[in-house]
């Protein structure tokens, strides 16, 4: 028999040369940061803003001792920043939704008219004649119509007005104008730039190295829904995209950011409503009743302003009348239909309804 490496050597070369075809047809995946570490990155207006609101909100609850009077004048004064706080002239009302708006200030003034009376603080918090927490409905309320709307609304920095623009023309410590859209969105997040590996919780911790509001109650929702990673993910896959001018993965990014977003807002109006129905009727837990359900119907609020929210309007506007307008004339069998109807838009199995 005779030996030959003429053939063994002919389908070896094939081989080596399919493998090196297959590997030259497949594109390598971008490399990524770990955390949000890029190139001129500016997010200082939405730091500033995050903090306005946390002195806003600091203002009103001085008013749960009922012994402070809290004009709505000093509210106004930092909701339009009057006194350039921070240094800036950066404002909180020129940010918010419009919609919104005449509830906010009519919300200072139940606070101004409210407050410095002990008559009207029921369980350690200002409250209406209706149970209504001002306070909640400020703090949350915001929450919903200036940093989320703004992040993920149609006309904010993740919509295609703010994201179909400039990504050519390099401003110094801001990025192309699309990058710094992209960043002002992240800013409104409100957590460290390696979240979550660094859950901005630590003593002491201030400024971008502190969780703030929203990234906040990304935390607390954390053990029954948690989209922290999936959304830090997001905003950096988001931004490389955005570098590297992909904008098919740039829209990817914001689809999976809006999802999780959604998800989170409906996980804390989920659980709101369950510690309202867990302390309604029960003449020892008033304060905590009105409170629980303050927050719940304010974090409600903010669903619609994600166009991408799995909740329809059909369901938000069932959601709300069974929530009701006040906690007085809540009922615990609509409490009990809304916390329901929530599960089924948002898909929550029995268990996270249970535990959140």
């Amino acid at each position: 028999m005779r030996f030959s490496l003429t053939r063994p050597l002919f389908f070896a070369l094939a081989a080596g040369s399919f493998l090196i075809s297959c590997t030259d047809d497949e594109p390598l995946a971008p490399s990524l940061p770990d955390t949000y570490n890029f190139s001129n990155v500016d997010y200082s207006g939405q730091q500033q803003r995050i903090q306005m609101l946390d002195m806003l909100i600091a203002e009103v609850r001085k008013a749960n001792d009922g012994q402070t009077v809290v004009p709505a004048s000093d509210l106004i004064a930092i909701y339009e920043n009057h006194n350039q706080l921070l240094g800036t002239s950066k404002k909180l009302e020129d940010k918010t939704h419009p919609s919104a708006k005449t509830a906010i200030y009519e919300y200072f003034n139940m606070v101004g008219e409210l407050s410095g009376n002990p008559n009207n603080v029921v369980g350690g918090y200002l409250v209406t004649p209706e149970g209504l927490e001002p306070a909640q409905m400020i703090a949350k309320g915001l929450m919903g119509s200036l940093l989320y709307w703004q992040a993920v609304g149609t006309e904010g920095y993740l919509g295609q007005a703010k994201m179909n623009v400039d990504n050519t023309t390099v401003t110094e410590g801001q990025g192309t104008a699309m990058q710094h859209h992209w960043d002002e969105a992240f800013g409104y997040f409100g957590v460290p730039k390696d979240f979550p590996a660094n859950d901005g919780t630590a003593a002491g911790a201030t400024g971008e190295n502190k969780a703030w509001f929203w990234g906040s109650y990304s935390n607390q929702r954390a053990a029954v829904v948690d989209v922290r990673q999936e959304m830090m993910d997001a905003f950096i896959k988001g931004r490389a995209a955005i570098d590297r001018k992909d904008m098919a993965a740039r829209d990817e990014a914001i689809a999976t950011i809006r999802q999780n977003w959604d998800l989170l807002v409906a996980a804390n109006v989920g659980h709101y409503i369950n510690k309202a129905i867990e302390f309604y009727g029960n003449s020892n837990e008033t304060g905590r009743y009105y409170h629980n359900w303050s927050e719940g119907k304010a974090f409600a609020q903010a669903l619609p302003y994600n166009p991408d929210a799995r909740i329809t309007a059909t369901q938000y506007g069932q959601l709300q009348n069974l929530i009701g307008t006040n906690p007085q004339t809540a009922t615990l069998a609509n409490l009990q239909e809304a916390a329901l109807l929530l599960q089924q838009a948002y898909g929550f199995t029995n268990d996270q309804m249970e535990r959140l």
